[in-house]
């Protein structure tokens, strides 16, 4: 659960940050695009990171169900 809040968080802050940067730059301007990229870019690392956490504990749950779960270990 955690890991979904992570990438709800990293979505709100970047929906702030391109509203602001689109306020402030409301013409196209090479820095206004970097600071959009990057923000989208945490997006994606946090996203990343959920699926990861997801695969980890979906795989240990499996083997768990398997009876092998020393194994994950």
């Amino acid at each position: 659960m955690v890991a979904i809040a992570l990438v709800l968080v990293a979505e709100l802050l970047n929906s702030a940050l391109e509203a602001v940067v689109d306020l402030a730059s409301p013409d196209d301007h090479p820095l206004a695009k970097q600071a959009k990229d990057i923000a989208a870019g945490a997006v994606l690392v946090a996203a990343a990171a959920a699926v990861a956490i997801g695969l980890l504990l979906a795989g240990w749950a499996l083997a768990r169900a398997a009876g092998r779960a020393e194994l994950m270990l």
